[in-house]
């Protein structure tokens, strides 16, 4: 296996072209077990908007990082940092780029903003303002994929301040 140092400014694609590497790759990233865990809001910016095309058309989504704070699930993993990446679909106002806060719209980022002690009334409140937000405790839940059993999705399905 010839070595490329890709700390430095010295990356020489062309040499990245031809370095070989001498065993199997992973083909599933490993998934944070279900269970409840102390995180952090990680840092994002305005590129965890996106949009999904779905079958009754566009739909705005934020995407957002979460760190998890436990050392024994960061031994279990092999990693230096646990992250897990929440989708929340938004509602808006019709015609508007304002979310929607009335009955049964945008529940799930209210729960995080109410863990974060940031769902107040005629409090103004933004999105970046959940940017490296926390600590809070988050429930991660896991299901098998209709179609595929062995393939798993996680979600997080609670949100809870710490006292």
């Amino acid at each position: 296996m010839t070595d490329v140092d890709t700390t430095t400014n010295t990356f020489d694609p062309d040499q990245f072209m031809n370095t070989t590497v001498d065993a199997p790759m992973a083909t599933a990233l490993q998934s944070v077990p279900a269970g409840e865990y102390t995180a952090m809001v990680g840092d994002f910016d305005s590129r965890a908007l996106k949009t999904v095309n779905t079958k009754n058309g566009p739909r705005p989504v934020l995407e957002v990082p979460f760190t998890i704070q436990d050392d024994k699930l960061k031994a279990q993993l092999g990693r230096e940092t646990v992250t897990h990446r929440e989708s929340y679909w938004l509602d808006f106002l019709p015609g508007s780029a304002s979310l929607d806060t009335g009955p049964d719209k945008n529940v799930r980022l209210g729960q995080l903003r109410e863990a974060l002690g940031q769902n107040k009334k005629n409090e103004p409140w933004a999105p970046s303002m959940l940017r490296n937000m926390g600590p809070l405790r988050i429930k991660v839940t896991t299901t098998s994929d209709k179609d595929d059993p062995e393939k798993k999705y996680t979600n997080i399905s609670k949100y809870s301040k710490i006292s």
